[in-house]
């Protein structure tokens, strides 16, 4: 071993560096989620069959409403379920994993980053990505999206290590050590030596955590091991004899050398680094950690759940748009300037120097090996969702850590002067729409709300004037700072001030995104009085979760009525039906009244259907006259409509 060898490599990272992420997670992620109702239908599913499941003591079957929930494996209702343990049942246990999970994920990229590319390129990495549109939102949810993406994370962290070992072992040195204060670049000559990527060895103890990762992310949502094969697949290919094959074969002679481009590919492609995976071990602690659950999952449902969960998830996705979320080619390439803003300005510019970067086109000498991976990371994983035909804009979530690092470390470079992607012209000038962009969805945000608000409740416009604000102030602060140092830090934290205010005064003051949960509560004290629940037309899982879950769910007035016992005129219900609280939407309700069922308003609400971003109105029925029991039937006025919210009125 030489003296390179033997000297103390320091180290790179701080305490300050993790404190500072910490406290931008806790402030981003942590106020609000139990103030603000739970959105769309993923989260209360993951909620309410996290909930069943710890009701019933099954840990091995997820059921939503009683019903078999193939949707995803168990990992992520079992740490619901710990959070309910832990803090009882409610809206910000739910989304508790989310948030400590998707923090945790922030320290990751800091790592990931820091180590390759130096301290500061991890520090704005990781907090580039804390307030990056979809990360953020999908961070404050309760689904299985933020735990997902820190074992991706992890494990994508592990395979990159092994590829930094290796690549280090096969050429013989050790790496260098970190810089902290990067190179600056002056007539062409490198002044100081600017940080590569670091490897080292690579143990058996990493390699155990890149299958444990691999695991976590197969019992969380089973779709870890597409990023993992994509990136395998496309090094091997591309730094072994594929491109020496290709530019002997050329463009005239590839049809009839297919055969032999595809043989080099194989036999002559990169695969040796894959053995620092130790992959017969690893494939067998894979399979000691994921097949007992699937065994038993087997075993219980007779293999129903397991079937469900590959036809749904494996066939389904990848042949038909599921759930009415199919899209073209191309939905993702389209989506991404909006889901990775603000920092999507910088997707071309950080693209191009990631390209050439990976090809070594620079006059400066740097390790290409950490580009070329970050290269397999985004391009096949990218390519292979946008051919899937079901498409949702959260699935290419996990590429957002390598394009948080590679803007990350364009921005860097650009301050050093080790590349020049960001002295364009065009770029310079972007500033402009950078702050109309801003102005535009400070503004919109505010005439939306004084239109839907303002004439209802101007209290609750008032409440949102502060987060417009604020965003029209994140586009002023950054035009004045504009590609300079200080830019991406002001961005960071005046953006973090409008998200905090969005989280903590706005969206809570909108009682109009509560409709589910008051009329949830509302059926929950029913059914402590004695009334069975159910829903017709208004099928909302956010109403199944706030009303305790044991609703029966009916898609009209025909099947609600073949189920619960309505009197009609002349034939009052007998003495011993069972009494029923029904949520109904109007149509249902138009229904009911049009076929002379005799039904008792207890209450309405009116408010913003957020799955369907539409207003409705729904109201709470019984069958029986409260405080009357079943068969006593009392003569209404037709049309009495109590107050929204009210305790008691009959109609």
């Amino acid at each position: 071993m030489n003296q390179k060898q033997n000297r103390r490599i320091p180290r790179w990272w701080n305490w300050e560096d993790i404190l500072l992420i910490l406290l931008l997670a806790c402030t981003l992620y942590f106020p609000g989620i139990g103030r603000i109702s739970l959105f769309d239908r993923d989260e209360p599913r993951f909620a309410e069959a996290a909930r069943e499941m710890l009701n019933s003591g099954n840990f091995i079957v997820p059921r939503f409403d009683g019903v078999l929930r193939p949707d995803k494996p168990p990992v992520i209702y079992w740490l619901m379920d710990i959070s309910y343990k832990i803090f009882g049942v409610s809206t910000m246990a739910a989304r508790l994993p989310s948030v400590i999970f998707g923090s945790l994920t922030l320290l990751l990229v800091y790592w990931m980053a820091g180590r390759r590319f130096g301290r500061l390129t991890g520090l704005l990495a990781a907090m580039m990505l804390a307030v990056s549109a979809l990360f953020f939102a999908e961070t404050r949810l309760a689904t299985a999206d933020s735990v997902m993406i820190f074992f991706t994370t992890l494990t994508m962290g592990c395979l990159w290590s092994a590829w930094d070992a290796w690549n280090a072992s096969r050429a013989n040195t050790m790496p260098h050590p970190q810089v902290h204060n990067l190179a600056n670049v002056e007539n062409g000559s490198l002044l100081n030596e600017y940080p590569i990527a670091g490897g080292g060895g690579f143990s058996w103890e990493m390699a155990g955590l890149f299958w444990a990762a691999m695991a976590g992310g197969i019992l969380t949502k089973g779709v870890t091991p597409i990023f993992v094969i994509c990136t395998v697949l496309a090094l091997g290919l591309f730094t072994g004899g594929l491109p020496a094959a290709w530019r002997q074969t050329g463009i005239k002679r590839l049809p009839t050398a297919l055969p032999r481009l595809f043989a080099a590919a194989i036999f002559k492609g990169n695969w040796g680094w894959c053995k620092k995976l130790r992959p017969l071990r690893g494939l067998a602690l894979l399979a000691v950690l994921i097949c007992p659950w699937f065994a038993a999952a087997w075993i219980e449902t007779r293999g129903k759940l397991i079937a469900e969960m590959l036809n749904q998830n494996l066939v389904q996705r990848t042949t038909s748009g599921l759930q009415h979320h199919g899209a073209p080619p191309g939905f993702y390439l389209a989506v991404i300037w909006a889901t990775f803003w603000p920092w999507s300005v910088l997707l071309v510019p950080a693209g191009y120097h990631l390209l050439r970067r990976a090809r070594g086109r620079t006059p400066i000498i740097l390790d290409r090996t950490a580009y070329q991976f970050l290269l397999a990371w985004i391009v096949p994983a990218w390519l292979v969702f946008e051919l899937i035909v079901t498409k949702m804009v959260q699935y290419v979530l996990p590429l957002f850590i390598p394009l948080a690092i590679i803007c990350a470390d364009t921005l860097v470079q650009s301050w050093h002067r080790m590349t020049d992607v960001l002295n364009a012209g065009w770029f310079a000038g972007a500033r402009w729409v950078w702050m109309i962009i801003w102005i535009i969805l400070g503004g919109g945000l505010l005439l939306a709300t004084w239109k839907w608000l303002a004439p209802a409740d101007g209290m609750e416009f008032r409440l949102i004037v502060p987060t417009g604000a604020a965003l029209m102030a994140v586009g002023v602060a950054g035009a004045m700072s504009w590609n300079r140092p200080a830019w991406p830090f002001v961005t960071v934290f005046t953006f973090a001030i409008a998200l905090l205010l969005a989280d903590t005064v706005s969206l809570p003051a909108v009682r109009q995104l509560d409709i589910s949960r008051r009329a949830g509560m509302d059926m929950r004290l029913l059914a402590q009085r004695g009334y069975h629940l159910a829903a017709a037309g208004y099928i909302e899982p956010t109403l199944v979760f706030y009303s305790g879950g044991n609703i029966q769910l009916f898609g009209g007035g025909p099947p609600l009525a073949t189920k619960v016992p309505f009197a009609s005129p002349g034939h009052p219900l007998a003495p011993n039906a069972l009494k029923y609280a029904v949520v109904v939407n109007r149509r249902t309700l138009a229904w009911l009244k049009r076929h002379h069922f005799v039904f008792y308003l207890h209450t309405w609400f009116s408010g913003i259907q957020a799955a369907r971003g539409r207003f409705v109105c729904i109201s709470v029925i019984t069958n029986v006259p409260r405080g009357l029991p079943a068969g006593n039937s009392v003569r209404t006025r037709p049309g009495t409509a109590p107050r929204q919210g009210g305790r008691h009125a009959a109609g």
